[in-house]
């Protein structure tokens, strides 16, 4: 009998510890090496922003659709038991007559109270979908339901169709594209951007592509007429942190969304690279709920959007 009790103490503490190891390497993200070869050019960068003719944008406004408060194990990654607080925000990039751009678009209340429940603003969602038929352009920087369902839900949408600039991974990433319910027929209709790195697409404006979380993933940089530089990195990170260490998100994470973490990683180090060199360039995260209530509060990013008062 006490053989017995030995070898299942045994079979239960191997049991116990390889699940132990188990969870420790799933919430640990994979090592951001010491040097990429991701290119973020802030030279190349500024002379596209002034390639197309026109003013530049004055203001970045955010729509903030939503919040919630997911395990911080999952989001950040380590052994730990709290939550942490994150958010869905649109962009509204503000040109001096009235026009717009707007990046990325979240979806309405059941997409969150079912995925990510927490608090949804009725207000916000409304001045979301009120800009998206009023941009000159609609971009979006990866195509995942929390960053794009809100275009694919509009009834709207075959309205200002021709105004959304999605990239050919983009269009083409039929997997994400159809779980975030996006019409097949407005899919097929659209003429997508095709480009290598970079791609000026307005005044102030400039889209770099930044593969690995999804297919379609990009970055944009924003100059506006102050000379202040942003870059929206979408879901390159989840939080600043992840940017300022730098780590990437946890396995778990990674491997539920079948991210390429090689190019992630080599991302993550670029952008903590350039932020170390260049600390007046604002990197905004998506889902940081604190560092954007920072930039609200600083006034580098308006709380709310701005009425259209131009086309």
């Amino acid at each position: 009998m006490r053989r017995f009790l030995r070898i299942a103490f045994i079979v239960i503490g191997s049991i116990v510890t390889i699940a132990l190891v188990a969870l420790v390497f799933l919430v640990q993200g994979p090592a951001v090496p010491e040097h990429s070869d991701y290119q973020l050019d802030l030279a190349t960068l500024r002379k596209l922003a002034s390639q197309t003719p026109g003013p530049l944008p004055t203001k970045i406004n955010a729509a903030e659709v939503a919040h919630s408060y997911p395990p911080a194990a999952l989001f950040l990654g380590g052994v730990r038991f709290d939550r942490h607080a994150i958010v869905f925000p649109s962009y509204q990039v503000l040109y001096p007559d009235g026009s717009m751009i707007i990046v990325d678009a979240p979806p309405g209340r059941a997409f969150f109270e079912a995925q990510f429940p927490g608090g949804f603003d009725d207000a916000q969602y409304t001045a979301e979908q009120d800009a998206l038929t009023h941009a000159r352009a609609i971009v979006v920087t990866h195509e995942h339901a929390d960053h794009l369902q809100g275009i694919a839900e509009s009834p709207k949408l075959p309205a200002f169709a021709d105004h959304l600039m999605l990239t050919r991974e983009q269009r083409d990433d039929t997997r994400w594209l159809a779980a975030c319910k996006f019409p097949e027929n407005v899919r097929a209709s659209i003429h997508p951007l095709d480009f290598d790195h970079y791609y000026p697409l307005a005044p102030g404006v400039v889209l770099i592509k930044a593969p690995g979380h999804t297919p379609g993933s990009q970055i944009v940089y924003v100059r506006l007429a102050d000379n202040s530089e942003y870059l929206l990195i979408g879901d390159v990170a989840w939080d600043m942190e992840q940017v300022t260490i730098p780590k990437c998100r946890p396995r778990l994470a990674e491997l539920a969304m079948r991210e390429n973490s090689d190019q992630v990683t080599s991302e993550l180090r670029t952008l903590h690279d350039l932020a170390a060199a260049n600390p007046d360039v604002h990197i905004v995260v998506s889902h940081d709920a604190k560092q954007l209530s920072d930039y609200e509060q600083s006034g580098k990013i308006g709380k709310g959007f701005s009425p259209a008062t131009g086309k």
